[in-house]
């Protein structure tokens, strides 16, 4: 995954992808999990939606933007919620967030 991903204001793609990692770099087991995508600020939720797998044991994901997930410029921070079939919680990137960067659009 890596640690920005930038999009024009407004814009529903390209498609947010991405492999989750554990701590160590191991691809995570997503088989029956459940994904959510979350973005904001560290004071506010401007995202959170069903994301999709796209490789359960390979820990590929995606998020499909929606208009008003691109509606308004800035930088935000991104990570995806994983719950597993037992209950537990594990959110990716373990440490740190990515930075999710909505660029103006001028014209």
């Amino acid at each position: 995954m890596s640690d920005e991903f930038i999009i024009k204001q407004n814009d529903t793609l390209p498609t947010l992808t991405a492999v989750l990692r554990n701590a160590s770099g191991t691809v995570a087991d997503l088989t029956n999990c459940t994904i959510t995508f979350k973005m904001g600020s560290e004071i506010a939720t401007k995202t959170s939606a069903a994301a999709t797998i796209t490789n359960a044991i390979g820990g590929g994901v995606s998020y499909q933007w929606t208009a008003s997930d691109t509606d308004t410029a800035g930088i935000y921070l991104g990570e995806f919620e994983v719950v597993k079939p037992t209950g537990l919680k594990e959110t990716f990137p373990n440490s740190e967030p990515f930075r999710v960067i909505v660029r103006q659009d001028f014209l």
